[in-house]
């Protein structure tokens, strides 16, 4: 190790290599202190602890750099739709501070993009973006620069308020569907509690002998339209009888006609997402709703609760279970107790139906 060495002030100096980077320049690291001891205890702890040069290079990094990074190294294991939202966040999210190095950012740092983050507005609404958003950006910032650059932050997000919205009785929705285009992917949502990628996974052969299957979805990435094997969970590959009123909107469907006649397999639902968002959004400005499309699945969590449906054939019905259970329980769906529950929810529809028409 260097020499320590007296300064005019009374102080000691220690100046030592601290690295050589890859242009050959050398850098040097200084420390003072009031006593020999001191400043030749600080020079050997920086020693012992100086990052070694693929750690330096890793805290040289932007922050960009390191969510490219983990992105890369994320999507092998990833879905596809994760990866495609892990971009948009990369493209939208926190761009201040995209260009920074990882090295440069501390708590406070930190903290303030955060901050200014939850002032953007959306390019989609102007509107400020929701703390939601915030929180999922930060999960891939987080994420990014601890696996990356071996950095860790203290910080607080904003909290997400609570909207509480008044949604319309299941017979407003009925009777604004009933004739419209979108008729069946609704009432799929409403009634048996489908989402909108297990509704575009339906091919017309998942309709058998009375009953509707789940064992495929559909979802967009990239701009692309990709099927996926399997659902989110496998709580979500799951069997449901069809009710008289949807088996004859099924019926009409021209994919489905075909089918029938050559046995040539399609999309039950010959819509995109868009056009079937767009479609709902349309009938919910003419009659006043303020709903998404995953609410008609919400709404049907609501009917199975107020029709007092057990819990156990309520998660089945919808798919609201881990794995285990999906195990345990998914022999029996079609056991008695389970068609009570059909019967019940069917006839409670069906009223609905009886009464508009």
């Amino acid at each position: 190790m260097a020499k320590a060495r007296k300064l005019k002030s009374g102080n000691w100096n220690i100046q030592i290599l601290d690295y050589v980077d890859e242009d050959g320049k050398k850098h040097v690291a200084s420390f003072t202190a009031p006593t020999k001891a001191e400043v030749e205890y600080m020079a050997a702890k920086h020693k012992k602890e100086r990052p070694t040069k693929d750690k330096r290079q890793k805290q040289d990094m932007t922050v960009g750099e390191a969510i490219d990074k983990y992105i890369k190294l994320s999507e092998p294991s990833l879905s596809p739709t994760t990866i495609d939202g892990y971009r948009k966040f990369r493209q939208y999210g926190f761009q201040d501070i995209m260009k920074r190095k990882a090295s440069s950012l501390d708590d406070e740092a930190m903290q303030e993009a955060i901050n200014r983050e939850s002032c953007r507005l959306s390019e989609r609404t102007g509107k400020p973006i929701g703390p939601k958003t915030v929180k999922n950006e930060w999960g891939l910032i987080a994420a990014s620069l601890k696996a990356v650059c071996g950095k860790t932050y203290v910080i607080k997000l904003p909290k997400q308020q609570k909207h509480i919205r008044e949604l319309p009785e299941p017979e407003e929705i009925m009777e604004a569907l009933m004739g419209s285009s979108i008729e069946l992917p609704c009432l799929l949502a409403m009634w048996l509690s489908f989402s909108m990628s297990e509704i575009r996974g339906l091919m017309c052969s998942s309709v058998q002998d009375g009953y509707i299957t789940i064992n495929q979805v559909v979802v967009d990435a990239g701009g692309e339209a990709i099927v996926k094997a399997n659902a989110k969970t496998e709580a979500r590959l799951r069997k449901h009888r069809l009710p008289p009123y949807l088996l004859d909107l099924i019926h009409w469907e021209d994919a489905y006609k075909h089918y029938q006649e050559t046995g040539e397999d399609a999309p039950l639902i010959a819509l995109t997402r868009r056009q079937i968002f767009q479609r709902w959004q349309n009938i919910c400005k003419a009659n006043g709703f303020d709903m998404t499309f995953h609410d008609l699945r919400h709404m049907n969590a609501s009917i199975m609760l107020m029709l007092g449906v057990p819990e156990k054939y309520a998660m089945e019905r919808g798919g609201w279970s881990t794995p285990h259970v999906m195990k345990s329980v998914y022999q029996h769906t079609l056991s008695k107790e389970r068609t009570q529950v059909d019967d019940l929810i069917d006839g409670y529809f069906d009223k609905i139906i009886e009464h508009k028409k």
